[in-house]
């Protein structure tokens, strides 16, 4: 029997069907999953780039100001053009670009990566992109939504950023120009993202590789521009320095957004090839198969927790290195001509035991980089709500294995791999400065403030469990907006009552022994409450 649609000279209807077929719904499915995370990420990023703007008139009152600024940052201290960028003009509005640009778009970064991997590789890892994939929804749909988002909030956050300046009293134009540099760092790193995503078949690998590659581009952007000449053109080859040098409120330039935006554009072609090449589920790195029978080293709970943390441990290792190492030789050498300066010198003293201006040079680089290893440990510690919630917990406690020794495995390697990371810090400092005792001491002293951080999110995850990578995350968070409000002229009273790194800075003099103590015995009771916690609850369902 021919059907109405056929006598009547039309073809049967069909569903059309194609790679991104579904897109729509999965992004509105993204949208409610992350209807808080998502604008506090860029809360917090607008919050980084406008709070300097809204107090210009306390930080720079005067023209005197601004020019010791203005030298410290181009002549006095070099430290500032590695973390922060050179500074283009001695205005206010273009120190305020300064000081805000690292920071903004190292945070915009960091939440445009870890959003793109949580809805690719972290779906297909959790099984979940297999079941949608089930449905009436195209092999690249996951990837699509996911890019439109975080492009669509890096646009947003471009937006909302040149406002926010623009409403503080900062020119317009300038408003722009770092508004876009904001958002063009979502964009990168999205790109990156989605190209690690098709690489690995480990979210959390994805995730790192993504971060670790734009801050990276941001620290060899920071080499490039210590340099003159030829070695400062080279800044040229890494977009991290395609948006700096936009000269956000200094004669601005536009063009470099092109680059930006090509690279972009290539990423993203790149990801959806490569996605287009592999199985789902799988990476184009496959993991090798292991044998049949463990091994003698991999019969233990420890050391399963140690193969699982293993690369990621030896990733940041080498990164260290990497960065540590150079740094202590050209930064030593680097540092003569600074010694006169009257901030160093002020710095130095303050650490006392006759440091140098180079012993107080590497150790604000040392100081800073102690909360990208807390990053890290918090990381790490983390994982255990990830094999809990994956329910690889509950098949390992299933076997003769306590939960007591399963949680404790994972909280040593949170609370060994920063004294590794900091040991390898003062060591390649030491080497390059010849101070290696006084360096080890520095970076080591820093390492109970990691433990505390480590022993809140512990303390969360067994007592709480839910509210685990909120605490955690958020303790950081308030850790770093203490230490930024000192350089808003906030009580230093404040630092120290939210951060338990105010406790060792180094500028604050030299920890003692009683507050090293004080620091690694809350961190010992916080971690003993967590691992109580996890005793006494039940599993997730």
């Amino acid at each position: 029997m021919t059907s109405v649609a056929t006598r009547r000279g039309r073809a049967p209807a069909t569903s059309s069907s194609g790679p991104l077929t579904g897109t729509r719904p999965l992004i509105r499915l993204i949208l409610r999953r992350d209807r808080v995370w998502l604008p506090v990420w860029m809360l917090i990023t607008l919050g980084v780039v406008t709070s300097r703007a809204n107090s210009v008139d306390t930080v720079y009152p005067d023209a005197a100001a601004r020019q010791a600024r203005y030298q410290d940052v181009m002549v006095d201290v070099p430290m500032f053009k590695l973390f922060q960028g050179p500074a283009y003009a001695d205005t206010a509005p273009a120190l305020i670009a300064q000081e805000s640009f690292g920071g903004a778009t190292i945070i915009a970064a960091l939440g445009a990566a870890i959003f793109l991997v949580r809805h690719t590789r972290g779906e297909e890892q959790a099984g979940r992109r297999e079941l949608v994939g089930a449905s009436a929804v195209g092999r690249h749909a996951q990837l699509a939504a996911a890019l439109v988002v975080v492009l669509a909030a890096g646009a947003i956050l471009a937006v909302i950023s040149a406002a926010g300046l623009a409403s503080a009293g900062m020119p317009t134009g300038g408003s722009y120009a770092l508004g876009l540099a904001v958002g063009c760092a979502v964009w990168i790193a999205a790109g990156l993202a989605a190209v690690t995503a098709q690489i690995t078949e480990s979210s959390r690998a994805a995730g790192a590789t993504a971060i670790s590659l734009f801050i990276g581009m941001h620290f060899l952007r920071g080499v490039f521009d210590m340099g003159e000449g030829t070695v400062r053109s080279l800044g040229w080859l890494i977009p991290n320095a395609w948006l700096q040098r936009t000269r956000p409120y200094a004669d601005e330039r536009w063009w470099p957004f092109l680059l930006a935006l090509a690279l972009t554009v290539v990423l993203v072609r790149l990801a959806f090839t490569l996605a287009s090449r592999r199985d789902l589920g799988a990476g184009l790195m496959t993991a090798r198969p292991g044998p049949a029978r463990a091994p003698a080293g991999l019969r233990s709970p420890f050391a399963l927790v140690w193969r699982l943390h293993r690369p990621m441990a030896v990733a940041w290792t080498c990164a260290a290195v990497a960065i540590a190492l150079p740094t202590g030789f050209a930064g030593a050498e680097a540092m003569e001509e600074y010694a006169d300066s009257a901030r160093m010198k002020e710095w130095a003293a303050a650490m006392g035991g006759g440091a140098s201006p180079g012993d107080a040079f590497f150790a604000y680089i040392a100081f800073t980089t102690g909360f990208l290893i807390t990053m890290y440990a918090i990381m790490s510690l983390l994982r255990l709500g990830q094999e809990e919630n994956s329910g690889h917990a509950e098949l390992l406690l299933s076997t003769p294995v306590d939960r007591m020794r399963w949680a404790a495995g994972h909280l040593l390697v949170a609370l060994a791999i920063p004294v590794v990371l900091q040991f390898v810090l003062g060591l390649c400092f030491g080497l390059g400065s010849g101070e290696l005792g006084d360096m080890l001491i520095t970076t080591l002293s820093l390492v109970p403030a990691v433990w505390v951080m480590v022993g809140i999110a512990m303390a969360a995850y067994g007592l709480l469990r839910r509210g685990a990578a909120v605490i955690g995350w958020g303790a950081l968070v308030v850790a770093l907006v203490a230490e930024f409000g000192q350089h808003l002229g906030w009580p230093e009273w404040t630092f120290k009552a939210l951060s338990p790194f105010a406790h060792v800075l180094p500028f604050f003099g030299r920890p003692s022994i009683l507050t090293l103590a004080v620091l690694t015995l809350m961190a010992a009771a916080l971690s003993a409450a967590g691992l109580f916690g996890v005793r006494r609850r039940d599993l997730a369902a």
